[in-house]
């Protein structure tokens, strides 16, 4: 099965995906969203933000988006975050004190090289 090339925001905006810029060939360095070469992560960073109650309808459609099982609401409210690049939420975290749980990330960022390791080190620096 061949993977999405493009997807509609969700405000109409036709997105490349990383499978598209990967099939580009090089990096154009505008920052795009779903950069496979990491110049966006390395221009912008990761940024995190705190989970609500009222954001785990988001959480859940994260799960199920992503098909991943996995029991969050021990982690609420203080040990789960979103993780954020250019003001998407790419997934979410769960943590404790000292480490990185686990890293759910939605299907279109899972491309990117976001794995748990990467995500800890800009979370706890």
């Amino acid at each position: 099965m061949q993977k999405e090339l493009t997807y509609l925001s969700p405000e109409g905006h036709t997105v490349f995906t990383s499978q598209f810029l990967k099939k580009r060939g090089t990096c154009c360095k505008t920052a795009c969203l779903h950069c496979p070469y990491g110049f966006t992560l390395k221009k912008l960073k990761l940024q995190f933000k705190d989970v609500t109650d009222s954001d785990v309808e988001m959480v859940e459609s994260i799960l199920k988006e992503s098909e991943v099982s996995i029991d969050y609401k021990p982690f609420l409210p203080d040990n789960i975050k979103f993780i954020m690049l250019k003001e998407h939420v790419c997934g979410f975290l769960l943590k404790n004190h000292i480490v990185v749980k686990h890293v759910v990330l939605r299907p279109h960022f899972r491309d990117q090289d976001l794995s748990k390791d990467m995500v800890e080190s800009y979370y706890f620096n």
